[in-house]
């Protein structure tokens, strides 16, 4: 027991240094004319900055926290609000305000290491920061939340309608995009895209994701602007315009530098600037030990262009659509037979006399009372008894006849309504 007691902070302190060592502390962004990208590096307060030649340190800022309270293992992301600047991280749950007035980094957050939301997807939306989604005890989780600065801590806005569930086959968890002009957040989850709507607070299914994306591997995912992006696998490229619900496969055979990670630390492979792609690769054939290109997405050469997704509606109409062409053809089918059926079954009425196949025709029109029975046999000058004998007679061979073909009597007797002393004939209603 003692030496559990000894073991234990050794192992705490072992995965304290691990967790220390895949720290990523850099968050870097593009500058408003495009010119410059700037890195800093939040846990030691140096700001550097890549131009087209070269690259070096123009600043330090001072912090109000030490170095080893900052804890990442990816970059942060850099949020231009109205007022102020705000540096986020995911997987950690950190915020820090970054000012470029007097070179100041400022802790806001109370947080302690969430760990449940790695990779996660951040974004600004009206003087507000939110993270959705993100990776952690071994599964993806379907959360937004929104960070509220006077609390210092994240809270939940909603759960996305999918369940959480371990699975690392889920390839397009990083299709996620927040439209400002629509007030919606996308998401990719197995082969469903969903919308967030913040107008309504509700989820809707938008429809499934298009194949190529849904099999390809290693997929990676950059924002162009709130309609486009731009997603490459290991070979090969596409432009996604989720606006028009259309995805572009790319022939980007001469700028293999799009389909890697820029090698810098804390730099991406490209950042968006103005509808343009503005792309950072390490390199030591130069002196500043990376180039600089710049790409537009109007000029790359498209293959072929598919649905980004195929409405959840289509197929709902196309499955109504079939299903109510397979009742109508059932119908048709059932319809046919049963006429057959009863033309075979008609037949029986050719054995019936022809004062029986008269009186079974007239009740095919109407019901008839006893008077009009009798004049139809002919029996309406004869005695009563003898009448009631006719009738009964003639009643008893018709339902006799159609009793061996249908297997049940056609004609009923019933009391009349408007006087009960008087017999009403009428004919079965399946024969109607």
């Amino acid at each position: 027991m003692k030496g559990l007691k000894i073991l234990l902070p050794l192992i705490l302190l072992s995965i304290t240094n691990c967790l220390s060592g895949f720290n990523e502390s850099y968050c870097s962004w593009i500058s408003t004319d495009g010119e410059l990208v700037y890195r800093l590096d939040v846990s030691t307060g140096i700001l550097d900055a890549f131009s087209g030649n070269e690259r070096r340190t123009v600043g330090k800022f001072n912090t109000d926290y030490a170095p080893s309270d900052m804890f990442s293992t990816e970059s942060g992301v850099l949020h231009r609000l109205k007022d102020k600047n705000i540096i986020t991280f995911s997987g950690s749950g950190q915020v820090f305000e970054v000012s470029f007035t007097d070179s100041t980094l400022s802790r806001l957050d109370g947080t302690y290491q969430h760990g449940f939301n790695f990779d996660a997807f951040q974004f600004t939306r009206k003087g507000a920061v939110y993270s959705y989604g993100g990776y952690g005890f071994w599964m993806e989780n379907n959360m937004l939340i929104r960070f509220d600065e006077s609390a210092r801590e994240w809270f939940l806005v909603t759960d996305a309608p999918y369940k959480v569930a371990v699975d690392e086959k889920n390839q397009l968890a990083r299709l996620r995009w927040y439209d400002a002009e629509r007030d919606a957040l996308y998401v990719g989850h197995y082969r469903t895209l969903y919308e967030y709507s913040f107008t309504s607070n509700t989820w809707t299914a938008k429809g499934r994701i298009n194949k190529e994306l849904r099999e390809g591997s290693n997929l990676q995912w950059s924002r162009i602007n709130d309609s486009l992006g731009f997603v490459h696998s290991t070979d090969r490229y596409w432009l996604t315009d989720w606006r028009n619900n259309s995805i572009h496969e790319l022939d980007l055979s001469s700028n293999q530098e799009l389909g890697t990670h820029s090698g810098i630390p804390g730099v991406h492979c490209m950042y968006a600037h103005e509808s343009q792609m503005v792309v950072l690769k390490e390199s030591n054939k130069v002196r500043a030990g990376f180039t600089r290109t710049l790409h537009s997405p109007v000029d790359w050469r498209i293959w072929q262009t598919e649905r980004l997704y195929t409405p959840y509606f289509w197929y709902k109409s196309a499955f109504y659509t079939i299903v109510g062409l397979v009742v109508l053809i059932l119908s048709a089918i059932i319809r046919r037979r049963y006429l057959n059926l009863v033309r075979k079954k008609s037949d029986w009425v050719e054995f019936l006399s022809p004062t029986d196949k008269l009186l079974y025709h007239a009740l095919q029109i109407d019901d008839l009372d006893t008077d009009e029975v009798n004049k139809i046999l002919e029996i309406d000058g004869l005695g009563w008894e003898v009448q009631r004998r006719k009738r009964s007679e003639a009643i008893k061979s018709i339902n006799a006849f159609a009793n061996k073909a249908l297997g049940f009597d056609i004609i009923e007797r019933h009391k009349s309504e408007r006087d009960k002393r008087q017999v009403i004939y009428r004919l079965n209603n399946s024969l109607k």
